[in-house]
C-alpha cells in the first residue's frame, strides 16, 4: 500500500492534517502521516522484532498490551507501521490499515471529559470514521521508551 495516496477527502490547501488510519484489538486508530516511515507485510519482516530499514533499527513496541487491547494481530491483514519522531524510531503491529485520511484542523476533536487519567497522554484527539471514531496516537507516548533512553544518553534534544 503506498501511504502517500489520499483514502479520501476533497483536495484543498486548506488541509492541514493527515493520519494513517488502523485497526488493533478490534478500534479505529489513527497515526501522524508525519511520523510513518512506511509499512511492511509480516512476510517481510521473518520472526524479527527489531526491523532494520535503510540502516536504521525499529524497535518492536507492542501497542496491544500497552493500551490493554486483544492482540489480534495474526491475521492476513497484518502489518507492520515503522513510525519516527526526532530520533527515536519503533514499529507496531496492527490488525489492518484502512489508508490515509486527510482533514481539516476543525475536524480533529478534542477528547471527552471521560478520558481524565493517564490515556490523556495516549491519544491526542479522535475524529469520525467509518461510522465510528478514530483516537489519534501520541506519537511520542508511543515511542516513548526510545525517546527516552535517547535523552538519558544525551544524544536527544529537549523540545
Amino acid at each position: 500500500m503506498d501511504v502517500r495516496e489520499p483514502m479520501r477527502g476533497i483536495p484543498s490547501p486548506t488541509f492541514s492534517s493527515r493520519f494513517l488510519i488502523v485497526t488493533l484489538g478490534g478500534r479505529y486508530l489513527a497515526l501522524s502521516a508525519e511520523s510513518l516511515c512506511g509499512l511492511l507485510i509480516p512476510e517481510e519482516t521473518g520472526n524479527i522484532d527489531n526491523q532494520t530499514v535503510h540502516g536504521k533499527v525499529y524497535g518492536a513496541i507492542n501497542l496491544a498490551d500497552r493500551l490493554s487491547l486483544p492482540n489480534d494481530q495474526g491475521g492476513a491483514n497484518t502489518r507492520i507501521v515503522l513510525l519516527s519522531e526526532r530520533e527515536a524510531r519503533g514499529s507496531i503491529r496492527v490488525t489492518t490499515v484502512h489508508g490515509l485520511l486527510e482533514l481539516q484542523q476543525s475536524q480533529v476533536l478534542p477528547l471527552p471529559m471521560q478520558f481524565s487519567g493517564p490515556e490523556r497522554h495516549w491519544y491526542r484527539g479522535m475524529i469520525l470514521f467509518a461510522k465510528s471514531i478514530a483516537l489519534i496516537l501520541n506519537t511520542t507516548w508511543i515511542l516513548h521508551q526510545q525517546v527516552s533512553d535517547l535523552e538519558g544518553s544525551g544524544t536527544g534534544r529537549h523540545a
